[in-house]
């Protein structure tokens, strides 16, 4: 029986792109990270139809069973790798993903632009 993780950070394969980077790249390269950090085992790494967020892209998504779910915009995978591996480690740590204090995260929190809560 194959595991299949209960969170899921989602990338937009629809947002516009640097030419010659595409939503397949930028979802290998945060598993690489979450593989190296030893989280690949818990996030499930996945492209996604739009998130909604066209006029900033790239957009990406968190989400987990009984979890709070984010989302941020304006993402360079590349630029905000250490940032993206750091939310994932914390959202993991809290039971509810409910993050008070998005210090941690540097520059990537300026770009939440969505937190909604878990269905209780």
């Amino acid at each position: 029986m194959t595991y299949t993780p209960t969170n899921r950070l989602l990338i937009c394969a629809t947002c516009e792109r640097a030419e010659g980077r595409s939503a397949r790249q930028d979802c290998a390269q945060i598993r690489g990270a979450l593989k190296l950090a030893g989280l690949s085992d818990q996030i499930e790494v996945e492209a996604t139809p739009c998130l909604g967020g066209c006029t900033h892209p790239v957009n990406i998504g968190l989400q987990g069973a009984g979890k709070g779910s984010y989302v941020f915009d304006s993402i360079d995978t590349q630029s905000f790798e250490a940032e993206i591996v750091t939310l994932c480690q914390m959202y993991l740590d809290l039971p509810k993903g409910w993050i008070e204090d998005a210090r941690p995260l540097g520059k990537l929190r300026d770009n939440l632009r969505a937190r909604i809560p878990a269905l209780d």
